[in-house]
């Protein structure tokens, strides 16, 4: 195991006596430099979304986004209110779809929609077993925008070649809620590790800022992860290496892990907590909560013969409701037969629990900031 290394002198980033909390979302830019928000509590994310749009769009594009965003809200108020049957996740996945076409219209990667694809194909190997053996695959037909690369490339910058392929039981253990049921029915050991904290630090000195992961230590060793290991399959163990650490919370000792090279600042340190938070964001799996603290953020650990069909959180959700959708469009006699086998619980966890947190998870990307669900009174 490779040894900690001494934990570099700093100071932990504060503003008006107080760190700076977490968040993807942590900044946002005035007309001088950058300021720091605080998270959006919202009963509904769908006025969230409403307002990105309303202060964006004009003209034809804002009437788009605005037609899609209200269809996307039918479809899903339609699939909450109906039993668990064939029709919810077609209609789950329909509204994620309209919400996409919105989402791309508020950043900018499309200026209108006429025909759009899918930008996916599900398709089950000649001998293969329904769900278990299925890929989700990035393909289309004819020069129409790819929904699903257009969801991408707004969140990432970044799309996938065509026939890039994705084995859905390599997709399932990504999902984070229901993970657990995943986990019993697979026979697999839990893949995602809760993070206690993150702090920004700095050094005036050297004007120099960087981020530093907390976990604790008995979250490890329970499940037999090893430092390395939590770093290599994280993804971190580039950029991340574990520090020294006394720290102690009640009687579980933390674990801390800093950003091997931190980025120069001139100015104040929070004008480049962005760029820290940039970096970071990539690796991180959040669950938005309606109780304190309102946000759990997580790494997840993929196997390395895993490590090619690796999808940002978001996409996960909508690669799987693509699949269930089309399933359940064109095959729904398999959705019966797919809830008897020893996946069924975590089928039946993911639809009933994975539609919020996409809804909060992409209401945040569209306004910039973290929504979180309004607390329960």
């Amino acid at each position: 195991m490779t040894r900690p290394v001494v934990r570099r002198a700093g100071s932990t980033l504060k503003v008006k006596g107080r760190p700076i909390p977490f968040s993807v979302y942590p900044v946002t830019r005035t007309t001088r430099r950058f300021g720091l928000q605080s998270r959006i509590f919202a009963s509904s994310p769908w006025g969230i979304m409403r307002q990105a749009i309303e202060n964006t769009l004009t003209g034809t594009s804002k009437e788009e986004a605005n037609a899609f965003l209200s269809q996307a809200d039918s479809f899903y108020q339609i699939a909450e209110s109906s039993h668990l049957s064939p029709t919810k996740p077609l209609l789950y996945y329909y509204s994620f779809l309209n919400i996409v076409k919105a989402f791309a219209l508020v950043k900018g990667t499309a200026t209108t929609y006429g025909r759009a694809v899918h930008g996916l194909v599900e398709s089950t190997p000649a001998g293969g077993t329904e769900f278990h053996d299925s890929v989700v695959t990035v393909n289309w037909h004819g020069a129409s925008p790819r929904l699903y690369n257009d969801l991408k490339k707004t969140l990432t910058g970044r799309t996938d070649p065509k026939n890039r392929a994705f084995q859905l039981k390599n997709v399932m253990p990504q999902l984070l809620p229901g993970h657990r049921v995943w986990c019993e029915a697979s026979g697999s050991k839990e893949r995602f590790v809760e993070i206690q904290r993150i702090d920004f630090r700095y050094d005036e000195t050297s004007k120099e800022i960087w981020s530093e992961i907390n976990i604790f230590s008995d979250d490890l060793t329970r499940f037999g992860i090893t430092r390395d290991r939590l770093l290599s399959e994280s993804g971190l163990s580039t950029t991340f290496q574990e520090a020294q650490s006394a720290e102690v919370i009640g009687d579980r000792k933390l674990l801390k892990f800093q950003q091997v090279t931190p980025v120069r600042y001139t100015g104040r340190p929070s004008d480049k907590v962005d760029k820290i938070v940039a970096q970071l964001k990539p690796y991180l799996w959040s669950s938005a909560l309606s109780v304190p603290p309102y946000r759990k953020n997580y790494l997840y650990l993929c196997p390395p013969a895993d490590r090619t069909e690796m999808l940002p959180q978001i996409l996960s959700i909508y690669v799987t409701f693509f699949y269930l959708g089309s399933v359940t469009r064109y095959r729904p006699n398999f959705f019966e037969k797919i809830l008897e086998t020893k996946h069924g619980s975590h089928i039946q966890e993911v639809i009933l629990n994975l539609p919020q947190q996409f809804l909060y998870l992409l209401a945040s990307e569209f306004a910039g900031r973290e929504v979180a669900h309004a607390p329960l009174v």
